[in-house]
């Protein structure tokens, strides 16, 4: 087979008008994607045409970049141009996006990584869920993980007992009477267990406001512009409210997506964008923490979101809340509320500072402000 390439000897940039032969490609194997030709359209111009970070990243942004064989689509890698902020100064970031290789192609998998990683166009390049193997491909490439040992630990607090246990049951490949009686049963006395030692989230909830991804206003530009001035030595993702509801509203499940501000006197002092991401084939109804920023990290402004993304899932009847990462103030304010732990199955988030001036800092935990905001994390 011959293969067409480019520059960096690997296939060809992709483009806006491959969206089609890309979703198809993705699907076939066994990625999910949008249904319907124009849904799956309005999917790629929405990460490629309409992303604010384009006006930073220039009309030369990297959209990903496919493999041919026989005039097929064998090989993809997509690439999210997003922007953030160091010492005040934008920075521009790519973000792998969809990574996918036809198994009888896999020899061509260097290819798109060496293209990744070496990109021209980008300061820093990110892959905030990468599987075990691509973890590999990534230290392969030059990338580091992250330097925060903790972003590979899920936090979460049970919110319904026997849902959460049916699910983790089904998960075990248990089914039928085992699941309902076991759910019944063990539910009893994990309640017991979390109303003795407390675990979950207690605040005051009067500053407490859900709204949904359009009624992100100007009160986030303002509360974006204080954070920036908290955080100068840190690389932190852009969350002016244009980029906002762009990103949260990429989702296929963008309609279940709640944003929890905390205003006082009259101004915005922080958010929690909660998402869903349940698990159908276990049945799990899981609630994500996909990005927690807050004026100052005052810790009663951190408490009362937390309470009232626990008492949103509550409402939602949802059986879990999860959070991931977190900056260290704000992940020990987490922890103050006695959340579970489990691990993940491999450490999914790995960067490499193409500008000669970031890789000092950003080897370093504190060079660092991340959420599951970052990356693709929160679109999964």
């Amino acid at each position: 087979l011959r293969y067409k390439l480019y520059r960096y000897g690997c296939g060809r940039d992709a483009r806006l008008d491959d969206a089609l032969a890309i979703t198809e490609f993705l699907v076939s194997l066994g990625l999910a994607m949008p249904e319907g030709d124009e849904a799956r359209k309005k999917h790629w111009a929405a990460l490629w045409r309409d992303n604010p970070a384009l006006k930073a990243h220039g009309a030369g942004a990297a959209l990903g970049w496919v493999i041919e064989a026989e005039s097929r689509i064998v090989g993809f890698f997509g690439n999210i141009p997003q922007v953030s902020y160091f010492d005040g100064q934008p920075v521009k970031v790519s973000s792998a996006r969809a990574w996918a290789v036809h198994k009888d192609h896999r020899d061509q998998t260097p290819r798109l990584c060496e293209t990744f990683f070496g990109q021209k166009g980008a300061d820093v390049v990110l892959i905030s869920s990468a599987s075990a193997p691509a973890g590999k491909r990534c230290l392969e490439f030059g990338g580091s993980p992250l330097p925060q040992p903790g972003y590979g630990a899920i936090l979460y607090w049970v919110l319904d007992a026997g849902g959460f246990l049916r699910a983790g049951l089904r998960k075990k490949g248990h089914g039928g009477m085992a699941v309902w009686v076991g759910g019944i049963l063990g539910a009893v006395a994990l309640n017991a267990k979390m109303r003795l030692t407390g675990r979950r989230p207690f605040a005051p909830l009067q500053d407490i406001t859900p709204i949904t991804v359009e009624e992100i206003d100007n009160a986030f530009d303002d509360l974006w512009a204080r954070k920036l001035k908290e955080y100068p030595g840190r690389l932190l993702a852009a969350r002016d409210a244009d980029t906002l509801k762009w990103y949260f509203g990429l989702s296929q499940q963008s309609s279940e997506t709640r944003v929890l501000c905390c205003r006082r006197g009259g101004r915005l002092e922080g958010y929690l964008v909660l998402v869903r991401e349940d698990a159908p084939a276990i049945g799990l109804k899981r609630l994500k923490v996909a990005d927690l920023f807050v004026a100052g990290d005052e810790a009663d402004t951190v408490n009362a979101l937390l309470a009232g993304a626990y008492e949103y899932g509550l409402a939602r009847r949802c059986h879990v809340l999860e959070v991931i990462g977190l900056p260290e103030t704000l992940r020990e304010i987490a922890m103050s509320h006695k959340p579970y732990s489990r691990p993940m199955p491999a450490f999914p988030f790995f960067f490499k500072a193409l500008r000669e001036d970031l890789k000092s800092p950003l080897a370093a935990a504190d060079g660092w402000y991340v959420t599951a905001y970052d990356g693709d994390t929160a679109l999964l």
